[in-house]
């Protein structure tokens, strides 16, 4: 069988699966789920790797880049990079801490603004894509669970 995308073809299998484990559908969900909001972020000009570095600093606005990186999860070379092109396109600006002048402070421009609403907007319509024809009881009933299932590891992770 011919697959739209390589990306779709292991979760596709996984449908058919008998014995599937319920941590295999939460990386499948989260990974098609990612995968569809930043190919619509990119539709609308939001670069790759973008929607994270300006949904961080709509949460914490005038962050320094090394704070970006340990928020994002991203390298430095790349916050460095996206950050540099960033500014270029005018969605961010940066200005010397006047506290400390060896730090930088990252600041959204008001087309940064603009985009972060376009980012919002896109992983908004990606939830909805998502829990499409599911009912609420059902939704509610999901979200039970994997909050569950997330207390059960974080437990783990405190031992």
């Amino acid at each position: 069988m011919n697959y739209k995308d390589d990306h779709t073809k292991k979760p596709r299998m996984l449908l058919e699966k008998q014995d599937a484990k319920p941590s295999m559908f939460v990386n499948d969900v989260s990974r098609l789920f990612m995968h569809r909001a930043k190919r619509e972020c990119e539709k609308h000009g939001v670069s790759k790797g973008y929607h994270k570095i300006l949904m961080e600093l709509a949460h914490n606005e005038g962050a320094t880049q090394l704070q970006l990186v340990k928020l994002t999860h991203l390298t430095a070379p790349t916050v460095s990079v996206a950050l540099g092109k960033m500014e270029t396109e005018g969605l961010v600006r940066r200005e010397a801490d006047t506290a400390d002048m060896r730090q930088m402070k990252v600041y959204l421009t008001e087309k940064g603004r603009e985009k972060v609403e376009l980012v919002r907007e896109t992983f908004h319509e990606t939830e909805q894509v998502l829990l499409k024809d599911i009912p609420q009881e059902e939704v509610d009933a999901a979200v039970a669970v994997l909050r569950k299932m997330l207390i059960n590891l974080l437990e783990e992770e405190d031992k």
